[in-house]
């Protein structure tokens, strides 16, 4: 069973979290508005899922506005 953790833009991580419904819903604990999740994330296969402070902040952006992103944790 896979685990999770957060890394946040501001250089912290959040302890590992068993599910990834778990993970994101840390995330939107700590911002409520929170936009998580584009084409290629965990849900479909990708590295990571990418989390975004709101919708609009999202848009287009490659990832260097986004306010953490969930990682499957391989330890």
């Amino acid at each position: 069973m896979a685990a999770y953790r957060i890394d946040w833009a501001d250089g912290a991580q959040s302890g590992i979290l068993e599910t990834y419904e778990g993970a994101c819903e840390h995330v939107r604990y700590n911002c409520p508005d929170a936009e998580i999740g584009h084409d290629g994330d965990l849900t479909e296969g990708g590295d990571r899922t990418l989390c975004w402070s709101d919708a609009e902040s999202s848009i287009d952006d490659d990832g260097r506005l986004a306010i953490c992103s969930i990682w499957i944790e391989t330890t």
